[in-house]
């Protein structure tokens, strides 16, 4: 098992890496004919398997589905293809009987990173399942998947800048609730987005947006600013405590729904 993050040509790239006990024939079959390929992929998919074929993707839990197209196949070992303006590239390589399968998903909203990680890592799971002729086992939520994932790729981690007027610090934390539950994580329900730090407090201005976030919940941003450098540090590591605490309590939130869900059936 293998998870990795990067940035090419400014856009980012989440890679998921899984070995199967199976030759590469097989597997190929799985990931390329269609009525294989929807039983593990994010939705049901149309396509015509030549390099600029057409592929739709239908609509599903967490998304309206697309379009795309095919950019290049090579049986028995890769196969790229473009969903909307995201490219996903999966390379089949045999090893020692087995068949590893690396799954490289290219996009620009890097902080979706640890949500795309973990749904892939969902995915390929259930593509061992397809090849081995089993039920797919249902997905869960990947929570602390999720969070393991934030952490291994630095998205725990602001963004800095700094300009004439001072410095900012930019969290952008995608979050294992919705909005609401998170308003009242972050603020107890008050409706206080924007506010100027406590006396003795380092920065000198914070604002806090809930924005639409991946399918595991909303999006917490987060921003501290200041005037004053020698303050800087002080501030990231504040914010940044408070962030986290929001994203623990997140994750209690939604493994208790999880909980209350299976308990219901």
């Amino acid at each position: 098992m293998t998870d990795r993050m990067s940035t090419a040509d400014g856009r980012a790239r989440v890679r998921v890496e899984r070995r199967y006990p199976h030759a590469i024939e097989k597997v190929w079959r799985a990931v390329t004919e269609p009525e294989h390929l929807g039983a593990w992929f994010p939705s049901p998919v149309e396509l015509d398997l030549r390099p600029g074929g057409a592929m739709r993707f239908a609509a599903f839990e967490e998304g309206e589905g697309g379009s795309g197209r095919v950019v290049a196949v090579e049986p028995p070992h890769l196969f790229v293809f473009l969903w909307d303006t995201e490219e996903i590239r999966i390379e089949l390589t045999p090893e020692a009987g087995e068949t590893v399968v690396a799954l490289t998903h290219t996009f620009d909203d890097r902080p979706l990173g640890a949500s795309l990680a973990a749904g892939w890592g969902a995915c390929l799971a259930a593509l061992r399942a397809v090849v081995a002729g089993e039920p797919v086992p249902p997905a869960g939520r990947m929570i602390d998947e999720h969070e393991e994932l934030v952490r291994l790729f630095g998205l725990d981690r602001p963004v800095l800048t700094e300009g004439p007027d001072g410095w900012s610090a930019r969290f952008d934390r995608q979050l294992t609730c919705p909005a609401d539950v998170a308003w009242e994580l972050v603020l107890d329900g008050a409706p206080a987005p924007e506010f100027d730090p406590g006396p003795g407090e380092p920065g000198d201005h914070v604002r806090v947006e809930l924005v639409p976030g991946s399918g595991q919940g909303a999006r917490l941003v987060l921003t501290v600013s200041g005037a004053d450098p020698a303050e800087r540090e002080a501030a990231v590591a504040q914010w940044r405590g408070a962030v986290e605490r929001v994203a623990r309590e997140a994750a209690e939130w939604a493994h208790n729904r999880e909980k209350a869900d299976v308990s219901a059936l």
